[in-house]
């Protein structure tokens, strides 16, 4: 550990305490026997002994930890916390911060409509969780089918198409939260069954720009619809011009309005973008990322 910005034995007891542990575990343990499940439920007695021993560690394994699964036979977004330690968690739906008065975690639950996640998990010994907090927007497609041909790059799939419509959004311009798929020079074409005949007037597609990275904003946007997912007619398309002529990094949401229009399939394709002359990568076609397609 560098330690030209650590100021005291207590700062180096935090950001080496209880990785110090995960290191003797990976070095001394022979390979077929290393279990990071099985390391993590020893490790709250070895906590015990950094409480008895005053030192100072990092609580960040004491968060709450969630998975956020779209269910597409239920058409809601599936809820699952969990802790090392198995203690008791509390949530809020409204946006509030949770409290030990709140709606007690007791097992996997469904949200199906716009709301604000958080939880927290109290303890006894007062070592309680960072709050989580997520929001979930949901629009006429969250949670239909969504089926693709496009190939994603491998290291930026995630959790697939299907991410494009759970509800969840890329935040930031970080592309590797897991919020964003990514496409190497390859358009993304995805198809929602609606389940029914739907009506819409609106679309919208966000990318993630970080041009440094060789990620670029969509270069066109198709929208096309179907009754029998075979005959698709187009309702809209745009061509998309990227004026700048140095780097640049953004969210880019693009909005379309359009006359009302009823289908049940809805295909979505968006086009990447070669690479403009001032760039290392110039004549070559950009990444694109994208995290959620909204119909209403």
């Amino acid at each position: 550990m560098w330690t030209e910005y650590i100021k005291d034995s207590k700062h180096v007891e935090y950001m080496t305490i209880p990785r110090l542990a995960a290191m003797s575990e990976v070095q001394w343990m022979q390979p077929d026997k290393k279990d990071y499940k099985d390391f993590l439920t020893r490790l709250p007695q070895l906590l015990a002994l950094y409480d008895k021993l005053d030192y100072n560690y990092a609580t960040h394994v004491f968060d709450v930890q969630a998975k956020l699964t779209p269910n597409f036979d239920t058409n809601s977004l599936n809820v699952e916390f969990s802790t090392i330690d198995n203690t008791d968690i509390y949530y809020t739906l409204d946006g509030t911060e949770p409290t030990a008065a709140s709606t007690l975690y007791e097992g996997v639950f469904s949200i199906a409509e716009d709301a604000e996640l958080k939880a927290i998990a109290i303890r006894e010994n007062g070592i309680n969780s960072k709050v989580f907090s997520e929001k979930i927007k949901v629009n006429k497609a969250t949670f239909k089918p969504i089926t693709s041909t496009s190939i994603s790059d491998p290291n930026y799939t995630y959790g697939g198409v299907n991410m494009l419509v759970d509800g969840l959004y890329g935040n930031s311009v970080n592309y590797r939260t897991g919020r964003w798929i990514g496409f190497g020079g390859r358009e993304l074409e995805a198809v929602i069954d609606m389940l029914e005949p739907t009506e819409i007037t609106t679309a919208e597609v966000r990318n993630c720009v970080v041009t440094g990275d060789w990620i670029f904003d969509a270069s066109e946007i198709t929208i096309a619809v179907s009754d029998d997912n075979k005959t698709f007619t187009t309702i809209k398309t745009e061509t998309i011009t990227d004026m700048h002529t140095d780097h640049w990094q953004e969210i880019v949401t693009h909005s379309f309005t359009f006359d009302a229009v009823t289908a049940r399939y809805y295909k979505i394709i968006v086009k990447p973008t070669p690479m403009p002359e001032w760039h290392p990568g110039k004549g070559k076609k950009a990444y694109i990322f994208v995290d959620e397609i909204v119909l209403n």
